[in-house]
């Protein structure tokens, strides 16, 4: 990534020709307070976070968002340290610190408490929580109340504590009782959710294009996390308003099937199941990749004049009276969908990517100039690959990555910025990862009688 500094750029629409001017230096000076979070208030700096999670990145990921609102967070870990520390691409780490656990150690504290076999520690947890306004766990289920330490002992002294306790299938029903000793994992998330049974190419593909495929990032676990901070944070708002705690119940096989909705509603209103498609989409047309001169392109053109716009940038308009309508292109049968799809490749293998994201927003350009509301608006754009998400200018803009330096782990650079807000931002104020870094601090602060 280029060390230049990035000016930030200002787009406005419908401003009026006079003000213009007037009108864009006053907003880009809002938006250059959006991206500077520095001097802001943090809006969690006086809530104390105990991240309890022990080999299952939801519950570390879900006190990252808290850290990075300003919460206090606090990771207890055994004392030879989380297996997630260990979990990492390729064997790669950072000084002994796996990738994935030294992206999350942002804002973070660390204690070691032995709580699976130390009586000791156990008690100290617990005076912890008396002080804690969140509690995090991702034990199986019941195992915590067993070790006395649970939702329902420790509520007891601390009636206002948010307990978010995040397991395969939660903490009632026959599936959760069966799975109450089975480790929580990612890959497992996804497949008990459904999803990768609708993700890779038709069954009838031959071997070896015709598996399911999972999500090729920890999806489950990254938005089992997410649904983890959500709902505790609508818990502190409800505390506020109340004084009162409560326990939070994320099943990970929940969360994950929470952002499939389509197939399910739709399986069941037309009681068939939604097969895997490969490149195709289930609802939209066309509406997913395609190959170009020099690597891939998405494309988005379902409405019909959208479509109809597709094929007059790509010279395919003896096509238009075979696929007019939306209902011609749903692939409810994958074959004859499939003979649109090699017709538009047949085009788009012509151009590189840059060439056909040009040609759709001159065009997108010109309908919008147009009277006429119907010239439809084709979307192209480039597949990006890692390097050169880095290296786009966009991102550098906007600041989605931030270096970083601590004294053991030296430099390196981490995504971040997931949100701006103007007024009360997250912010990444240190990354580090040492086991038991902060526990005289945490000891002399939370523990001393």
């Amino acid at each position: 990534m280029s060390n230049k500094p990035e000016k930030e750029q200002v787009y406005a629409r419908y401003v009026a020709s006079g003000k213009t001017v007037q009108h864009l230096a006053s907003w880009g000076k809002r938006l250059a307070e959006v991206m500077n979070p520095e001097g802001k208030p943090e809006v969690l700096d006086d809530i104390l976070v105990l991240d309890a999670s022990y080999a299952n990145f939801s519950g570390i990921i879900a006190a990252s968002f808290f850290a990075e609102f300003g919460a206090e967070v606090i990771k207890v870990e055994p004392p030879d340290g989380d297996p997630c520390r260990r979990m990492t691409p390729f064997g790669e780490n950072v000084k002994g610190v796996g990738i994935p656990f030294l992206i999350e150690g942002r804002n973070k504290k660390y204690i070691t408490l032995d709580l699976k076999n130390s009586e000791k520690d156990r008690k100290d947890f617990a005076r912890l929580a008396e002080k804690a306004a969140v509690v995090i766990e991702t034990f199986g289920a019941g195992e915590m109340d067993s070790w006395g330490i649970g939702y329902r002992q420790l509520s007891q002294k601390n009636p206002g504590m948010i307990y978010i306790a995040i397991t395969p299938y939660g903490q009632y029903t026959e599936k959760a009782r069966q799975f109450a000793h089975f480790p929580d994992s990612d890959i497992t998330s996804q497949a008990g959710s459904g999803l990768p049974a609708q993700v890779g190419d038709p069954i009838n593909s031959p071997e070896p294009y015709n598996w399911p495929l999972k999500a090729g990032m920890w999806a489950g676990w990254y938005i089992s996390g997410l649904h983890a901070a959500l709902g505790g944070s609508f818990a502190l708002i409800h505390r506020q308003n109340t004084g009162e705690g409560q326990m939070v119940d994320i099943a990970t096989m929940d969360a994950y099937s929470c952002m499939v909705g389509f197939p399910p509603t739709i399986g069941y209103t037309w009681e068939t199941a939604r097969p895997r498609i490969g490149v195709l989409d289930f609802i939209l047309y066309p509406y997913g990749c395609w190959r170009c001169k020099d690597g891939l392109v998405v494309i988005a053109a379902p409405r019909d004049h959208d479509f109809r716009a597709l094929l007059k940038i790509l010279g395919l308009w003896k096509l238009e009276d075979d696929w007019r309508f939306t209902p011609d292109r749903i692939p409810d049968v994958v074959e004859n969908a499939m003979i649109l799809y090699k017709a538009i490749e047949e085009k788009t293998v012509l151009y590189t990517a840059d060439e056909l994201v040009n040609k759709a927003l001159r065009y997108s350009a010109k309908a919008a100039r147009s009277k006429w509301r119907g010239g439809g608006v084709p979307i192209v754009m480039k597949v990006n690959t890692p390097p050169m998400t880095l290296d786009n200018r966009q991102f550098a803009i906007r600041k989605i990555f931030q270096e970083v330096e601590d004294g053991t782990l030296g430099k390196f650079l981490i995504n971040t910025g997931f949100v701006k807000m103007s007024e009360s931002p997250p912010r990444v104020k240190w990354v580090s990862c040492d086991i038991g870094k902060d526990n005289n601090d945490m000891r002399k602060r939370y523990l001393q009688e």
